[in-house]
């Protein structure tokens, strides 16, 4: 009992210490937030996040090899908490090495079951590494994981359409656009997903939909225009030609892509 007062000022003081530290690194006191985060280190020497901090301050830093350290000290004193396999996983991408960075988000992956990022930013690097197979695994496994998040299914969908799965992306952005119903560039998206597979009439309506949320949408009308067009409709085509009038630069560049999306 004697020992646990002292325990717990040490906690305290370790964790007003990294309070400093994320004060420090949120104004750019970059150094003082090191000399904060190790002072939280000395207070709290059984706490292997206080070495997670202290790495990912390093990591933000662009100090890789002090960043790699403080990781691995922390996945060496605690080989079950999955923070630091994921942090290695990040910053071994960020770097180029694919190979550790995968071995470390597998890692991750695994032992923190619940995590639809953890499977995120692994599929992601698995894309980076040329493996989209196994991304579009690991991209299902974060839907699986949080089935309601829109933002994992228009990733998903995005990636299939990517390795040639249309039929399944169309399907994973509906179900996004389901989930997101403010979000009229889900809507945009599905839209264009429909015209890839031929389906025009769910086109004409997922684009309906986003120029409900997004009247104004002078890109949104256009491709209105396309689908009307492709559907034979050329009256109203030129309607929501006529609607959308002179494109800016950004919505002439993002028609093109939807187009060429489309062939």
């Amino acid at each position: 009992m004697s020992g646990e007062p002292l325990t717990n000022g040490r906690s305290n003081l370790a964790e007003k210490a990294r309070a400093e530290g994320d004060k420090y690194l949120r104004a750019g006191r970059i150094e003082e937030a090191f000399r904060s985060y190790r002072q939280a280190i000395s207070a709290d020497q059984n706490a292997p996040e206080r070495h997670i901090h202290l790495g990912d301050a390093y990591a933000y830093a662009d100090m890789s090899a002090q960043a790699v350290a403080q990781y691995r000290k922390a996945k060496k004193m605690n080989p079950r908490d999955p923070e630091p396999y994921f942090a290695l996983g990040e910053i071994y991408r960020r770097y180029g090495q694919f190979e550790a960075s995968i071995a470390h988000f597998e890692k991750a992956v695994e032992l923190r079951p619940d995590a639809a990022f953890y499977c995120f930013k692994f599929a992601e690097t698995l894309m980076v590494a040329d493996r989209p197979g196994r991304a579009v695994e690991m991209g299902r496994e974060a839907v699986n994981r949080d089935p309601s998040n829109g933002f994992y299914r228009f990733w998903l969908a995005d990636l299939l359409e990517t390795c040639g799965e249309a039929e399944e992306a169309v399907q994973e952005m509906e179900i996004a656009a389901l989930l997101t119903p403010e979000d009229d560039y889900y809507q945009f998206r599905h839209s264009v997903l429909c015209m890839r597979v031929g389906d025009l009439a769910a086109a004409i309506a997922a684009i309906g939909r986003a120029l409900q949320i997004n009247p104004n949408s002078q890109l949104y009308a256009a491709f209105l225009g396309d689908a009307l067009s492709a559907l034979g409709r050329t009256t109203q085509a030129q309607e929501a030609y006529k609607l959308a009038g002179d494109l800016d630069p950004y919505d002439a560049e993002m028609l093109r892509r939807a187009r060429r999306q489309i062939g």
